[in-house]
């Protein structure tokens, strides 16, 4: 299967708050935002240099999405990396929230966004078994 890049959408009720919380807390840079287009607001978010994106679309007259263990992981290059922006996270009053046992274990700390859906920040970059 030959994919040129990966989208994960999340819909949002929430939807300023959680835009504000991945590109100015996290400091993803905004790709692009669109309004009404199919009935829909959004505003797509890039992982810079990548071809990774990370949606959020405005949900609207719908129940909001139940928080739980809808987990997006970020792998830093190394605990430097993630302990600053566990600071960064800090300094504008987001705190770490209760994680999995495989994170705690494994040097990751888990956040939630403005929706409750959990953002795990790991200090080592995933890469599969050979």
């Amino acid at each position: 299967m030959p994919v040129g890049a990966l989208r994960v959408t999340r819909l949002s009720s929430r939807y300023e708050e959680t835009v504000r919380f991945y590109r100015d807390i996290i400091g993803l840079p905004v790709l692009e935002t669109f309004r009404e287009s199919y009935g829909l607001d959004g505003t797509i978010l890039g992982l810079p240099g990548s071809t990774v994106h990370l949606e959020i679309v405005r949900l609207r007259d719908a129940p909001p999405p139940t928080p739980g263990r809808d987990h997006l992981v970020f792998y830093l290059p190394d605990r430097a990396a993630r302990d600053h922006i566990v600071a960064r996270l800090a300094s504008a009053g987001v705190h770490p929230v209760e994680q999995l046992d495989y994170w705690e274990a494994n040097g990751g700390v888990t956040f939630q966004d403005p929706d409750g859906r959990e953002v795990v920040f790991a200090s080592w970059v995933y890469s599969p078994p050979t």
